[in-house]
C-alpha cells in the first residue's frame, strides 16, 4: 500500500462516527398484548398499559440491523448460562412513554384436542343435576374417533416455529394402542436351497436303486425256483430260506408275473417253517411245564420257545359245522410213556394232556378241510399254558403262520417216513 492509501485510511479513522439508526422493539406481554416502542441505551422494565404485566426490553444493539430473512426465523440455540450468576435484586417496573398496545390474535387452529379439567362452581351443581345427563361413554368414543382421524402433530414444535408460546396445560389424547408384532423370521435362502438339493439327490439315488433292483427281480425269482427249491428238498434249510425268501419278495414286487410264482411262494413258506423248527417235541414241553412253576414256565416259554415252528401230521376231528363249532384235530399232546399205551392199547386217557386250540388259525379257515381229512401242516407257537376251566394244557399257534407241507423230501431228511412207506402201512391213507 502506498503513501496515498495510508493517508486515506488515516483520515477515515479521524472522521466522526455516523449517527446510529433508531431501533424499535415489538414484544408481547404474558397476557397477549403486543407492546411497541423505541429502544434506549439501557434495558427497560415496563408495565403493559393494558393489563399491567411486566415486560422486559433489551437495550440498543451496537451491531447493524440484520436483514430480515425470507422465511421465518429458525429456533435459536439455547445458550447455557455461565457458572457465575450475579443477583441484581428485584427489577423496578416503569410505565412506558410512547407505546402502542395491540391484542395478539391467534387464528391458528389447535393441533390437538385439549381437555380442560376445571372445577365447577358450587352454584352450578343443582342446575347440572336438573339438566339431562349426556352419555359419557358415547362422548368419549366420539372424541377418540376424531382424535384418531386427525394426524398427530407436535404442538410444541409447531408453536416454536411460529413464535408462539407453549400451552400451559397438557394435551390429553386418547391414542389407540397397537400391539407390537414381531416380524416373521424368514428361513435362510442358502439353507432352503441346500435342503432342496439334498432331497433331489436322495430321491434320485433311491429311484435309481429301486429301478436297478426291479430289473434284477426276474433273476432273483428264477434263482429261487432253480436253486432254492432243490436246497429245501435236500435238507439245506438255511440256503433254501435265504434264496426262497428273496425270490418270494421279487415275485410279490412283480405282481406274480414270473414262471412258477405259486411254487416259489409255497416253497418259501415251508422253508421258513423248516428253518425255525422247535428242537424239542411238544411232549417234552408238556413235561417241562408240568414240573415248573407257572410264572417261571411262562417266562421260559417266552424266551426260548415262542415263535418256534412245529410240524403236525394228523386228521381233522371236528369243524365249525359239527357239534363242536370249531376246528379240532385228533392229535393230543401226552407224556411220552403214557401216549403209547393210550393210542396203541386203548388205555385210559392220561391226567396230564395238552390240546391244540385252532380257534383263530387262518390256515384251516381258508382251506376249509372236512372231517377225516389227513393234513400235514406247520405253524409257529404262540402260547403253551394251563387252562384251569378245562383242566388241561392248551397249545395255540400264531394265526397267520400256518402252511401245509407239500415237499415230502424235506420231511424225509428229518427222519419222517416217506409217502410210499405211509401208504404201505396197514390203515394208511
Amino acid at each position: 500500500m502506498g503513501l496515498f492509501g495510508r493517508a486515506k485510511n488515516l483520515f477515515k479513522g479521524m472522521g466522526t462516527f455516523p449517527e446510529p439508526k433508531v431501533q424499535y422493539y415489538n414484544v408481547v406481554c404474558p397476557l397477549g398484548h403486543r407492546v411497541r416502542g423505541q429502544r434506549t441505551e439501557g434495558y427497560q422494565a415496563l408495565r403493559c398499559p393494558a393489563c399491567g404485566e411486566g415486560v422486559f426490553v433489551l437495550p440498543l444493539s451496537p451491531l447493524p440491523e440484520p436483514i430480515a430473512p425470507a422465511r421465518s426465523a429458525m429456533r435459536r440455540a439455547r445458550v447455557e448460562p455461565s457458572g457465575a450468576v450475579v443477583d441484581e435484586g428485584p427489577v423496578e417496573l416503569h410505565d412506558p412513554g410512547e407505546v402502542t398496545v395491540e391484542m395478539e390474535r391467534d387464528d391458528r387452529q389447535a393441533d390437538a384436542e385439549i381437555i380442560w379439567e376445571d372445577d365447577q362452581a358450587d352454584g352450578a351443581e343443582d342446575l347440572a343435576a336438573k339438566a339431562p345427563q349426556p352419555d359419557v361413554d358415547k362422548i368419549a368414543r366420539d372424541r377418540r374417533r376424531s382424535a384418531a382421524k386427525r394426524a398427530p402433530a407436535q404442538p410444541e414444535a409447531a408453536a416454536a416455529s411460529r413464535g408462539g408460546r407453549k400451552p400451559d396445560r397438557r394435551v390429553a389424547l386418547d391414542e389407540p394402542e397397537f400391539e407390537e408384532r414381531r416380524p416373521r423370521r424368514r428361513p435362510s435362502r442358502p439353507l432352503v436351497v441346500f435342503s432342496v438339493v439334498a432331497l433331489l439327490v436322495v430321491g434320485t439315488v433311491a429311484l435309481r436303486t429301486w429301478r436297478s433292483r426291479r430289473q434284477q427281480y426276474p433273476l432273483v425269482a428264477e434263482l429261487g425256483r432253480v436253486e432254492g427249491i432243490p436246497a429245501l428238498e435236500r435238507g439245506d434249510f438255511d440256503t433254501a430260506y435265504q434264496l426262497l425268501s428273496a425270490a418270494k419278495h421279487a415275485v410279490d414286487s412283480l405282481g406274480g408275473g414270473v414262471e412258477g410264482a405259486d411254487k416259489i411262494r409255497q416253497a418259501a413258506d415251508e422253508a421258513g417253517v423248516f428253518n425255525s423248527l422247535l428242537p424239542e417235541t411238544l411232549e417234552d414241553l408238556l413235561d417241562q411245564a408240568a414240573r415248573t412253576n407257572p410264572q417261571a414256565w411262562a417266562s421260559r416259554f417266552e424266551d426260548q420257545y415262542q415263535g418256534r415252528a412245529v410240524i403236525l401230521d394228523t386228521k381233522i376231528k371236528a369243524t365249525p359245522d359239527s357239534a363242536e363249532k370249531r376246528y379240532e384235530v385228533e392229535y393230543l399232546v401226552m407224556p411220552l410213556g403214557e401216549a403209547a399205551n393210550f393210542r396203541g392199547a386203548g388205555g385210559a386217557r392220561p391226567e396230564r394232556t395238552a390240546r391244540i386250540d385252532l380257534d383263530d388259525f387262518e390256515l384251516f379257515q381258508l382251506a376249509e378241510p372236512k372231517v377225516g381229512d389227513h393234513v400235514v401242516f406247520g405253524a409257529r407257537l404262540a402260547q403253551f399254558q394251563f387252562d384251569a376251566a378245562g383242566g388241561s394244557w392248551v397249545v395255540r399257534f400264531q394265526p397267520k403262520s400256518g402252511v401245509f407241507i407239500q415237499h415230502n423230501k424235506a420231511l424225509e431228511t428229518l427222519g419222517w417216513p416217506s409217502a410210499a412207506d405211509v401208504v404201505a402201512e396197514p390203515g394208511g391213507p
